[in-house]
């Protein structure tokens, strides 16, 4: 077989054996809210509620996602006003969740090619595969609220979605949190 072939083989197996991975957001809005009056923003709470869900009920973990939810949107052009009465409030909730699923149609393929003796000839044969494992993980399910300080009304809520380790180191933890809030935060506010 020529090297071509063996490269194309590769990639169609490397293509089929990809799956998605990563964090995925959504986001919802109240379409007669005016987003580029917001300019300030305070925590709709001082702690977070608890849930009863040790992993989550974690004041390290509430640090973490506090911190880049505020960093990210001082970057974006907020300020966080302790004073007055801001423009909107932010909060969130989170939420992990075990859930089953497979690896995905992982596949393979092999061959091979055989001489015989010079009575019985050649011989060649092809192998596939494409089962995949089924495993219990981890997700994790981030929603960030901003609401209105005077009506209370909810003008925007992003969510996220990601596989989490159950053994993460804190460094981990920390990355984890602010791509989360990173890609939430980033649909806000929503584009016309």
């Amino acid at each position: 077989m020529k090297a071509s072939h063996h490269l194309i083989i590769f990639l169609l197996v490397a293509l089929l054996g990809t799956s998605c991975s990563g964090v995925k957001v959504s986001q919802d809005f109240d379409s007669a809210t005016n987003f580029s009056k917001l300019k300030t923003f305070a925590w709709q709470s001082a702690t977070q509620e608890k849930t009863g869900d040790i992993r989550v009920d974690n004041p390290l973990l509430d640090s973490r996602i506090r911190e880049a939810v505020e960093q990210t949107l001082t970057e974006n052009g907020y300020r966080r006003e302790s004073k007055e009465t801001p423009d909107f409030y932010v909060g969130y909730e989170l939420s992990i969740r075990t859930r089953i699923g497979s690896d995905g149609a992982s596949t393979s393929v092999g061959f091979g090619v055989g001489g015989g003796s010079r009575s019985s000839g050649s011989f060649g044969g092809i192998g596939v595969s494409s089962g995949g494992g089924v495993q219990e993980y981890d997700e994790g399910m981030l929603v960030i609220d901003i609401t209105d300080t005077k009506t209370k009304d909810l003008l925007w809520r992003g969510t996220a979605t990601r596989r989490i380790s159950r053994h993460a180191t804190p460094e981990e933890t920390t990355q984890t949190v602010n791509e989360m809030v990173g890609k939430t935060l980033a649909q806000f506010p929503p584009q016309p």
